[in-house]
């Protein structure tokens, strides 16, 4: 599901919160519907559904703990986040032990709550998401929640069953989209500390150094403009489990050093305070760039990246594992012929073979959206699929290699393609994302590192 069409249902007898919080979601694209009175805000549930529900656990009549308690009989898995406004956190926990989702307290900031919207949201779809594969995945070849049985897979798996159980940190390297999360996952998953902690991820290159570090060490109420409580960080909500650290490549130098304290040291100190704080987390990191080579540009801290790259897990790109397209195809068929409730029994042959001979420099991502836009977009119960990479002339392909030069960079090749790419899609970046095989973040920041600035409405 696309956060941008999330309904959330926001239950709070407070008429200027709930007011301040529809305008809020309404400007970064999710429904909210408002409801001041427990009861009706169940009863919208009841009829409508909803994708998230955000209550207040103090109101009349009933009463937030009530309405948990008859949202689980209905749905256990929908994700429930509780507001308190009391210093201490006891309600909280409490609502937490009664299938509370997370909590936040009152009064909240906005852009704290939208990094626990998009983190639960993100959790509930890999949850939802491996637990359709795990139905499908019937082949004993199929590992660790992971399709394929190629060799390059087949490589994979062992060195994941090797090191899943040592507590040691690792880095996950490969290109974007090939599935590095689900490696980091596969090591907590299949490791000791399952039992002992949860898997927590945070993404390294979606927020600004300050933010940064409140959200790995915590923040004291009252140590910057906005800190109008304590913050557990993200570290600390890790502790006994595992900790993935998305894109470390954007991890600012000063927060290296800070980081690299905090994880030889086993202790944190939030932010504005003074206690020492033990942990027991285990550090997994990712990154589609060439860490080596940003140590030996001193872009990369050396002792940074050395304390962390103990084991290197090099995920195999969709273009060297072609072997697994064919049922990696069929199964993401049948997960949006069942999300979208179509009548599609899937590719004509000639489109399969197209598919599987395609390149895919977005990997699997890049292939899961390709499956999931022609399903949607599907007119009989056979589909068909033409590369659109072949729609481009041989003058628009010689235009991206050449502009009076013999050749060009890598980076300049990356640059002028995508430009290429916003251009044929009318600037819109969302369809250029989807056709480049990246999500919308990682274009953004490739448009703010070649400076490449455009003006259009996504």
């Amino acid at each position: 599901m696309l956060a941008e069409n999330m309904k959330i249902l926001f239950v709070d007898d407070d008429p200027v919160t709930g007011r301040v919080m529809k305008r809020q979601c309404g400007d970064v694209g999710y429904t909210c519907k408002i409801f001041q009175s427990a009861k009706e805000g169940l009863k919208e549930f009841q009829e409508h559904g909803a994708d998230l529900i955000i209550t207040d656990l103090r109101m009349p009549e009933m009463n937030g703990f009530e309405l948990l308690t008859e949202v689980r009989n209905r749905d256990p898995e929908i994700p429930v986040l509780v507001m308190t406004g009391y210093s201490s956190v006891d309600n909280a926990v409490e609502a937490m032990k009664c299938g509370a989702t997370d909590f936040i307290k009152k009064p909240f900031d906005f852009d704290e709550l939208k990094l626990l919207l998009d983190r639960t949201m993100q959790a509930v779809h890999l949850k939802n998401e491996n637990k359709f594969l795990k139905q499908r995945l019937v082949d004993s070849e199929d590992r660790f929640g992971m399709i394929g049985s190629s060799k390059a897979m087949e490589r994979l798996y062992n060195t994941i069953d090797k090191v899943a159980g040592v507590d040691c940190c690792v880095i996950v390297s490969g290109e974007s989209g090939s599935g590095k999360e689900l490696v980091a996952r596969a090591l907590h998953d299949y490791s000791p500390r399952v039992e002992l902690g949860p898997f927590v991820v945070i993404d390294c290159g979606a927020l600004p150094e300050t933010l940064l570090e409140s959200e790995l060490f915590g923040h004291e109420k009252g140590s910057f403009t906005g800190a109008v409580h304590r913050k557990i960080g993200l570290m600390e909500q890790a502790s006994g489990g595992t900790l993935f650290l998305d894109e470390i490549c954007n991890i600012p130098d000063s927060m290296q050093m800070k980081l690299m304290r905090a994880i030889e040291a086993r202790k944190i100190i939030r932010v504005g305070g003074v206690e020492e704080i033990p942990i027991d987390v285990r550090i997994v990191a990712a990154s589609n760039r060439d860490l080596e080579k940003m140590v030996a540009e001193g872009s990369l801290r050396h002792d940074f990246y050395h304390r962390l790259n103990v084991v290197n897990i090099q995920v195999p790109t969709l273009n060297s594992r072609r072997d697994d397209i064919a049922r990696l195809i069929d199964i993401f068929v049948q997960e949006y012929v069942q999300r979208y409730n179509r009548r599609v029994t899937g590719f004509d042959t000639d489109s399969v073979v197209r598919l599987c001979n395609a390149d895919w420099p977005g990997n699997i991502r890049q292939l899961r959206n390709v499956v999931e836009r022609c399903v949607i977009l599907a007119e009989s119960e056979v589909m068909e699929w033409d590369d659109p990479a072949q729609q481009y002339s041989e003058d628009d392909i010689q235009s991206l290699f050449y502009h009076g030069q013999d050749f060009v960079s890598l980076d300049e090749l990356e640059r002028r393609y995508i430009k290429h790419v916003l251009k044929h899609c009318e600037g819109k970046k969302v369809k250029a994302a989807e056709l480049l095989g990246i999500d919308k973040t990682t274009l953004w920041r490739k448009l703010q590192r070649y400076e490449v600035e455009q003006q259009q409405r996504v």
